[in-house]
């Protein structure tokens, strides 16, 4: 190696120049055992020069070389340095990163600079470590010049505040980041609270859809197309509404005439096909033009400005029953994840509340024809009745002409066969009674006479009218017991009818020799009338089946009580009209006790 006279070469050059020989084992005769003067000028700068660096050879990073600046640093003589690994000799405190860092320059060639090194004999001591790989003609490395410098205090504070600075500053950014993100939050909640409030306006099904196709993301568009699959599996696209007019007339201009289709890219058919949300930014105009099948719906859509496409399929219950496709404009940026993420979220609030609409909507077809079927119900049982009275009222007539031997004399014999008639005649008549009662019940038409009843009297009434009932049976019926000044409010017929109705009931169930009783009390509210028995009581599973029309607690083929299970039902549904209520507790075969409660009069 010669240099030319005056030329003094510069520490980063000088270490270049080293690896320049092309045989690793006369690096060290290269410079201790130069020969020409030349040689050993070159030798002595080496030697001398005030940066410390060394020289590698091989992936092991051994030593070959070691100026005398370098061995000051690490506190090694020349003989223990030459041959051992250079991490051995430097034992920096984090050996695994430093053999990582001299691995990458000596596989890559890639110069490494001004890296930090802490030496574990002395943690004070904090080196700067620049590798510079040397390569061969074949461009694969075979030695490396090492390069340490003390690090001054300066550079340490340097450093430190450096350190400190990048800190806040990631500190900051992920403040940043995360406020972003909160607010982002916030947005998309609040947008996701009003889409929902617009879509849950209305229970009817027709408008539920028509705002389900005015939805749009915030900031990717702002229009869709909906499209729908109904019970035969067909698929139909609903009228689209876009907020810009000139717009919107094109749109409708497409209005029946712009179907899906099974090969369309977007839409329905992409979700029956992925079953999850899709993206359409590639060729879009070549999937609108795949999806028009018509130049002149393409052109329209062209006109429209359609860029990329996001389809959310519509789930009810884990069915498809449509698809969501948001339309992003020309120029609009791509979807993101968060964006896709939305448009899940809102296509299921939109499914939601069309399930609402509905199920809204069947329940009120299931009450119209609910409703229909108890109004025929009601004028069939009303119109029977009234034609079953006239007969039954002319059998009451002809029996009391014979029996008054208008028609000529009556035998004993024939006076019996005549009260029987008579008997049945108005246990009939009682039965249509009821029936009326319970049709004018039923379809609102019975009205109520409300005035101030005095319990008192009211009680007492009903009493005396089930007399004739009580001497049938031998059974022992309490004094009615009621303080003078209860007042109630009530119709005095229809609480009457309501008493009787219950005392009937209660002899009509109670052994000989059984007890009844008629009691009131008062709350602040209300007055309560007992009527109680310890006749054979009501099962537990019928308790409040009794109040059910047409249904009697000994009922079947082998009853021996008459009736059809009517008395209850219309006592209720009379206590209940006059804002009252009535009640039974009961234990089988230990009687039952009846309560009547009409509102307390002031």
């Amino acid at each position: 190696m010669v240099m030319a006279k005056g030329y003094v070469p510069s520490h980063s050059q000088a270490l270049r120049d080293v690896t320049h020989a092309t045989d690793s084992h006369r690096y060290t005769d290269a410079v201790a055992g130069a020969s020409t003067p030349a040689e050993q000028a070159f030798a002595g700068c080496l030697a001398h020069v005030t940066a410390a660096f060394a020289v590698t050879s091989g992936v092991q990073h051994s030593i070959i070389y070691a100026n005398a600046a370098f061995r000051a640093l690490v506190a090694y003589g020349e003989a223990e340095l030459v041959g051992a690994m250079l991490t051995q000799a430097v034992a920096p405190r984090d050996a695994h990163l430093f053999t990582a860092l001299l691995d990458r320059a000596f596989r890559t060639g890639h110069v490494v600079r001004n890296k930090r090194l802490a030496i574990v004999s002395d943690a004070r001591k904090l080196l700067c470590c620049t590798v510079w790989p040397s390569q061969n003609d074949r461009g694969t490395s075979e030695h490396m010049v090492i390069e340490l410098r003390p690090i001054t205090r300066g550079e340490q504070t340097l450093a430190l505040q450096r350190d400190v600075a990048e800190r806040l500053l990631l500190s900051a950014l992920r403040e940043q980041d995360a406020a972003a993100l909160a607010e982002g939050s916030r947005r998309a909640a609040q947008f996701l609270a009003r889409e929902s409030r617009r879509l849950a306006e209305s229970l009817h099904e027709a408008t539920t859809k028509l705002a389900m196709t005015a939805m749009s993301l915030p900031y990717v568009g702002d229009w869709c197309i909906v499209d729908m699959l109904d019970d035969d599996a067909i698929m139909h696209r609903l009228s689209i509404i876009h907020p810009d007019p000139a717009k919107q007339a094109i749109l409708e201009e497409l209005d029946g005439r712009w179907t899906p289709d099974p090969d369309d890219e977007f839409g329905l058919p992409a979700a029956l096909r992925n079953g999850a949300a899709s993206i359409l930014a590639d060729d879009v105009d070549e999937a609108l033009g795949t999806a028009a099948r018509d130049p002149e719906i393409y052109r329209a859509l062209r006109e429209l400005g359609v860029g990329p496409l996001l389809t959310v399929p519509l789930v009810i219950r884990d069915r498809l029953i449509g698809a969501v496709t948001f339309v992003g404009g020309r120029n609009d940026r791509p979807f993101t994840r968060d964006d896709v993420q939305l448009a899940d979220e809102l296509a299921s609030r939109s499914a939601a509340a069309l399930d609402r609409a509905r199920a809204y909507g069947e329940a009120i077809a299931l009450t119209a024809r609910a409703d229909s079927a108890s109004n025929a119900k009601s004028m069939f049982l009303g119109m029977m009745s009234h034609e079953l009275r006239t007969p039954l009222n002319a059998i009451g007539g002809y029996v009391d002409l014979i029996d008054m031997e208008l028609r000529g004399p009556v035998t004993a014999a024939q006076r019996i066969d005549l009260a029987r008639i008579r008997s049945n005649q108005r246990y009939l008549l009682g039965l249509i009674t009821d029936l009326l009662s319970f049709t004018k019940l039923g379809s609102g038409q019975l009205t109520f006479n409300t005035t101030t009843l005095l319990a008192t009297d009211v009680l007492q009434a009903s009493a005396n009218m089930i007399e004739p009932l009580l001497a049938e049976k031998t059974l022992r019926f309490e004094p009615v017991i009621c303080a003078p000044n209860i007042y109630a409010l009530g119709d005095r017929e229809k609480v009457v009818q309501i008493l009787v109705n219950l005392l009937s009931n209660a002899i009509k169930f109670t052994a000989n020799g059984g007890r009844i009783a008629m009691t009131c009390e008062t709350t602040d509210a209300f007055v309560l009338v007992h009527v109680a028995d310890d006749g054979i009581g009501v099962p537990p599973d019928k308790v409040e089946l009794i109040f059910d029309p047409f249904v009697q607690v000994n009922g079947g083929a082998t009853r021996h009580e008459g009736g059809i299970g009517l008395g209850l039902a219309i006592s209720r549904g009379l206590a209940r009209g006059m804002r009252g209520n009535l009640t039974v507790e009961t234990e089988l075969h230990h009687g039952a006790r009846f309560t009547l409660s009409l509102p307390r009069a002031v």
